[in-house]
């Protein structure tokens, strides 16, 4: 299917700024910001892939099989953006094209993401990674346009997938997201949790314009693994387009935020809830 999405207008603002205390070999980055949150420089990392289709990138356990970035590697990336000098879990070294999305290791696809949320929370750009994955599998978008979309301006496809802009503040601004779920198409949840406790059971419902739709959930744990919790996964709507997902919280899973993603053939929902 076409990927038809509206994208808001983002002002991007391009300025140079040095991210470490001195300026490295590179002279600093250029660094570009939209809606507060930082781009990668298109000239040091504009994005690099493996040789890779849909068919490879969604089999499970394929990001995992190819991570490969050795600590050296890590290092000239700080380099090539200036950054002499960090306090531990300010960055994070992330593939501008993230793996799961055919992305491949090479300095060229890699950059010192500003971790945005506190430990064991994920980061923006992970939540639109983890949808992103989701829909090309679904073959709802195009894996080159996702690919382009993500390398060119992440915080403007994160506006056009999930709705809303992320959330800015630093790495101690805590995530709350789950009170703004959002919908697109046909598809609006009809309930969904804000905080769930470990080993108690929860519940996720949309409504979609569509009776007989097909419908798929997917939650992303605060680790950033897929749960695999019997009860998720594809349902049909009844007859009025409704359809709810019951499953158990495993009682060892980590606290922080979670994400899901309700995608239809009518639309897509999304959210997050926090596991304390």
């Amino acid at each position: 299917m076409r990927h038809r999405t509206t994208r808001v207008g983002a002002i991007v603002v391009g300025i140079s700024l040095a991210l470490g205390s001195v300026a490295g070999a590179s002279g600093g980055a250029h660094v570009r910001l939209s809606h507060g949150e930082p781009l990668n420089d298109r000239r040091i990392s504009p994005g690099a892939v493996f040789p890779v289709g849909v068919s490879r990138i969604c089999q499970p356990g394929y990001a995992t099989s190819v991570r490969d970035v050795p600590e050296s590697e890590k290092r000239h990336v700080y380099d090539e953006y200036g950054i002499v000098s960090h306090s531990p879990g300010q960055y994070e070294i992330d593939h501008v094209i993230p793996l799961e999305l055919g992305g491949d290791n090479s300095i060229k696809n890699l950059w010192p993401q500003l971790n945005d949320h506190p430990r064991g929370y994920l980061n923006s750009k992970d939540v639109l990674e983890n949808r992103l994955h989701v829909l090309v599998c679904a073959g709802r978008v195009a894996l080159i346009g996702a690919q382009r979309a993500i390398a060119s301006n992440w915080v403007s496809e994160f506006h056009a997938i999930l709705g809303y802009w992320p959330s800015t503040g630093g790495a101690s601004t805590t995530r709350s997201v789950a009170a703004a779920p959002s919908g697109r198409g046909g598809v609006r949840l009809t309930r969904a949790p804000v905080t769930v406790v470990p080993g108690q059971g929860e519940s996720i419902g949309v409504h979609s314009a569509r009776a007989r739709d097909t419908c798929s959930l997917m939650v992303t744990l605060p680790s950033g693994r897929v749960s695999t919790a019997s009860g998720l996964g594809s349902r049909i709507t009844d007859a009025h387009g409704d359809v709810v997902w019951r499953w158990r919280v495993a009682s060892s899973t980590g606290t922080g935020v979670a994400a899901y993603v309700v995608s239809c053939r009518g639309g897509v929902a999304s959210g997050q809830f926090t596991i304390r």
